[in-house]
């Protein structure tokens, strides 16, 4: 009798094999769940946050200085340390102006009126400026003063503010007042500061008196009154009108009719008798 035999016989290493297959088959499909289980997983923002807030504070204790807490001292404020405080460039402009005279700004009225700030602005940025009536002497050098009435335009280039067009200026209102009577005059030279004309005063003074024909008031003609520097046409025929009327004139009169310009009525005096 014969047994019947599967033709299909796996042989024990066979089976073995055929494990091993499965089982890396198995758990190739676990590793596969896990990862998109993790995947699905909404991501924790916690510790992040944690992190950005630390290094947030972090950055804040590493800011620099506001410029409000330094002082500067305007005696020696450079136009950087101005524009930190926010000075604007006119005033700085005026106090570099007003420290080429060698001289100190002792106290905060001082700056206030140096540099025309109004008082919102100087409020703004007083608390950065520090005043300081310490300073170091300087001896300064004995400077030989010139005569007013006889440099050139050149000479007055010495003095700082005055360039070529403001010193060829004073030199031809010069010889439009014949001469300079008195140092004031400057001031009405147009286009030159009141400080310059300050530091002017340390070079120049009045050493030989100005060539001036003073006008008779009782017998000058219109077109000789009008020629005078401070008197228009109208103001010459204003006289001549007065003196028309009254048959006489003098300098008196001078005051009545220009009461409201005491300065102008010196300067005619210059020019009349």
């Amino acid at each position: 009798m014969f047994s019947r035999r599967s033709g299909f016989v796996l042989s024990k290493s066979q089976r073995g094999a055929v494990v091993l297959l499965l089982l890396l088959l198995l758990g190739f499909q676990i590793y596969n769940l896990s990862l998109q289980s993790v995947q699905l997983l909404p991501p924790d923002l916690s510790m992040g946050m944690e992190l950005q807030k630390q290094l947030e504070r972090s950055n804040a204790s590493k800011k620099p200085k506001s410029t409000s807490s330094f002082q500067y001292n305007p005696n020696f404020l450079t136009d950087y340390q101005a524009y930190l405080i926010g000075l604007p460039t006119e005033a700085y402009d005026r106090l570099k102006t007003y420290r080429q005279t060698n001289q100190f700004i002792k106290n905060p009225e001082e700056f206030q009126m140096i540099t025309q700030l109004s008082d919102a602005q100087f409020k703004a940025i007083e608390k950065q400026l520090k005043f300081s009536t310490r300073f170091k002497k300087t001896t300064k050098k004995a400077i030989r003063k010139k005569d007013i009435n006889s440099v050139t335009a050149e000479e007055f280039t010495i003095v700082s503010g005055v360039g070529k067009v403001l010193s060829e200026r004073l030199v031809k209102y010069r010889a439009y007042l014949s001469g300079f009577s008195v140092l004031d005059q400057c001031y009405e030279v147009y286009g030159l500061d009141s400080l310059v004309v300050k530091r002017l005063f340390d070079y120049f003074e009045i050493q030989s008196q100005p060539n001036i024909h003073k006008l008779d008031l009782e017998t000058a003609s219109l077109s000789e009154l009008e020629k005078i520097p401070y008197l228009n046409r109208k103001e010459a025929e204003q006289l001549i009108a007065y003196r028309t009327k009254n048959n006489q004139i003098d300098l008196a009169v001078l005051s009545e009719l220009f009461v409201n310009s005491p300065n102008k009525l010196e300067r005619l005096k210059l020019y009349l008798h």
